[in-house]
């Protein structure tokens, strides 16, 4: 689906900055006291989503979190394999931040469907978008952007397992990049009760009947999902949903974690 042109995130240092730090005051939200180890954010660059992504980051512990897993579906054809950029550094506006090559090396060995990859990153979505917000938040952190070129219930349990071996033990966060294309009320509540109760199976028949909702995104929520699951998370905060109009995505602000 494409969408009408809506205000969008700024391309120079100077009004991002500004744009991310009035988003961040502006937000409500209060650190939250668990341990975090994965959430949902938007992953197009619309500003209505804007909102739902300072939410989430504000509500991190800043010094909780040294290492950022990025998962982004595609947006181009399909490909039959899982990419981690190339990079030793990812940019934005706001600088660099240094590309964590042990934990992209291990996660390659970890599944022979996992390569170094530039295929399908660096198009202003996923990683581009909410990186902003954590260079505001964080203090001293890495990162491994990936993307999933395939979305099969396969694909998301293999990158799973790999990325919850490798959070053992590390102040990891995993970030989901989704979008809301279309959802009924019935499909949105489904949604919501499925998160909230990090039920995989149920997820993965919600998202592939694609009658009540459908995502962009489907993969690296239930990657987020089974890696949480795997390091036996067992609480979940929404800071919010919006459902999909005409012209816009839908959006979601959810944080993953252990009590």
């Amino acid at each position: 689906m494409t969408y009408t042109s809506a205000l969008t995130y700024a391309t120079q240092r100077q009004p991002l900055e500004k744009q991310i730090k009035d988003l961040l005051t502006q937000s409500e939200a209060e650190p939250v006291d668990f341990r975090v180890m994965s959430v949902i954010v938007p992953n197009s660059d619309h500003m209505d989503g804007a909102p739902f992504a300072a939410d989430v980051f504000r509500s991190l512990q800043s010094d909780d979190v040294k290492n950022v897993i990025s998962i982004a579906s595609n947006r181009g054809e399909e490909f039959k394999r899982i990419t981690i950029c190339s990079l030793d550094t990812y940019n934005t506006p706001l600088g660099e931040v240094p590309v964590n090559d042990r934990v992209r090396n291990e996660l390659c060995d970890e599944d022979d469907d996992i390569y170094i990859d530039d295929t399908g990153h660096f198009l202003h979505h996923g990683l581009d978008v909410n990186l902003p917000f954590l260079q505001q938040i964080l203090t001293e952190f890495d990162v491994v952007p990936m993307i999933m070129g395939s979305e099969s219930p396969e694909f998301c349990r293999e990158l799973g397992h790999a990325i919850g071996e490798i959070m053992a033990n590390q102040r990891t966060l995993v970030v989901g990049c989704v979008d809301i294309i279309e959802a009924t009320d019935a499909g949105l509540e489904r949604f919501k009760r499925h998160l909230e109760e990090l039920d995989v199976t149920a997820m993965i028949t919600l998202l592939n009947q694609e009658t009540d909702i459908r995502i962009e995104g489907k993969g690296p929520l239930l990657v987020a999902m089974m890696a949480s699951a795997y390091r036996r998370a067992n609480h979940v905060e929404f800071r919010g949903i919006q459902p999909p109009s005409d012209d816009r995505p839908g959006f979601a602000g959810v944080l993953i974690g252990r009590q």
